[in-house]
């Protein structure tokens, strides 16, 4: 018997409650809540209004193990109260859900920024324990006026809509370590992509105090980048096209160089909506994430089709290989990953290839050649390695790269759906 018909019926609550996922549709209502009286709440005013209202007793990670089974509902309603950091959990469960799905988030923290935060990213509601029945028909009557907005506005989309058979790229580039070539790699890749493939490219470097980007391709910096990260109310597409500088008829940079007696702090709400933004007006985003802002690091993670992790054959490079590839398989278990080992190690090198492989469980898919006379051509010329040094064997490194991650639309299969995020474990 459902949780549901327990509650109908008048049987008790015994423990917690499983979903039934052998058999799982989308649904018109799907409830995830961790107390008794929340449940009630929801039976009463959900169970008129949705003839296949399901509730689950369980939080955020029941929500993902359900997203993972199936199609998403058209209402789910999560409770965050099981997690310290409510956002932060919400991640994984907006990257996942559908684009006609609507969320509503119930938790303990009674906080504005953390209500500003929820919608921002993309919930409908934040409503804070003891929910009443008034505000939960409230909650669920805004949600459905926002769906049906959004449905009338995908029948008569505007020039800007993307088509939903255009492959879309978002790239995240991820050094294990300070030093690795993280930088290089991403810069590489853009521009092969933006020059040899001729697809239009977006390079955005996330860091906003040590990123080396514009200064590698010898771009001027802009503090918009910044301004936008901090105002998510101007993320719009006229005004990201100002903060970008063109590198050619296919690359855009956006980079900045903020002071470093600044104190950054990074909006997970404004990352995700930045991203989204800049993936509908790109077929192609790289971005090169900074390993520090670890919510940022994830909200970009989240929205990835692809990963590239740089690391060297090292112990220490080793332990951190391991550990990001943990965390990837959390926050973005459905995007391909690609390892790279840059310096080929050379007498530094701790640990072979074969030992490294074995301990990481992943094969290293392109070794990347020490080449300091390529670095040093394209530091002169201010250009990417694979401009400056066509010939040298990091470039057709950097080509294998490239190779691999355009290998789906060379084969020709079709765009991942946003809610397939959790379909596939690597």
């Amino acid at each position: 018997m459902s949780f549901a018909s327990k509650l109908r019926r008048g049987a008790p609550i015994e423990g917690p409650i499983e979903p039934d996922m052998s058999n799982q549709s989308a649904g018109d209502c799907v409830a995830f809540v961790n107390d008794p009286e929340t449940h009630g709440i929801i039976n009463i005013v959900c169970g008129p209004r949705f003839p296949g209202l399901q509730i689950v007793n369980g939080g955020t990670r029941e929500v993902v193990d359900y997203l993972a089974a199936g199609a998403p509902p058209k209402l789910l309603i999560v409770d965050v109260s099981d997690s310290a950091k409510p956002m932060s959990a919400m991640l994984p469960i907006i990257a996942a859900f559908a684009e006609d799905t609507k969320v509503i988030a119930i938790g303990a923290v009674n906080d504005i920024n953390l209500y500003r935060e929820m919608t921002e990213a993309g919930i409908s509601d934040y409503l804070v324990k003891p929910v009443g029945d008034r505000a939960l028909d409230g909650a669920i009557n805004r949600a459905e006026e926002r769906r049906q907005q959004a449905l009338q506005a995908s029948m008569s989309p505007g020039p800007a809509a993307v088509a939903a058979n255009d492959k879309r790229s978002v790239i995240s580039v991820l050094g294990t370590r300070g030093g690795v070539g993280a930088t290089t790699v991403a810069t590489n890749l853009a521009w092969l992509m933006a020059f040899d493939k001729k697809r239009d490219t977006i390079l955005m470097d996330l860091d906003l105090q040590d990123g080396s980007i514009a200064l590698a391709l010898d771009v001027e910096p802009s503090h918009g980048l910044r301004e936008v990260l901090d105002n998510p109310s101007r993320i719009d597409s006229l005004f990201i096209t100002s903060v970008g500088v063109k590198c050619g008829d296919h690359l855009t940079v956006m980079a900045a160089e903020e002071g470093v007696d600044d104190e950054v702090h990074y909006n997970t709400s404004a990352v995700s909506l930045l991203v989204e933004e800049l993936r509908k007006q790109s077929p192609i985003l790289v971005v090169d994430v900074p390993r520090k802002a670890a919510a940022a690091r994830a909200a970009v993670l989240a929205a990835s089709t692809d990963i590239v992790v740089v690391t060297d054959m090292t112990l220490a490079g080793l332990r951190d290989a391991i550990r990001f590839n943990a965390m990837i398989q959390q926050v973005a278990s459905s995007a391909r990953v690609i390892f790279v080992a840059n310096r080929d190690g050379g007498k530094e090198a701790t640990v072979s290839k074969a030992e490294f492989e074995k301990a990481l469980g992943k094969p290293v898919n392109v070794v990347l050649a020490d080449d300091p006379k390529a670095n040093q051509a394209a530091a002169n010329a201010g250009k990417p390695v694979v401009a400056a040094a066509a010939s040298s064997k990091m470039t057709a490194g950097f080509k294998s790269i490239a190779s691999l991650l355009m290998s789906d639309a060379a084969a020709g299969k079709p765009a991942k759906k946003k809610f397939s995020f959790f379909s596939k474990k690597k």
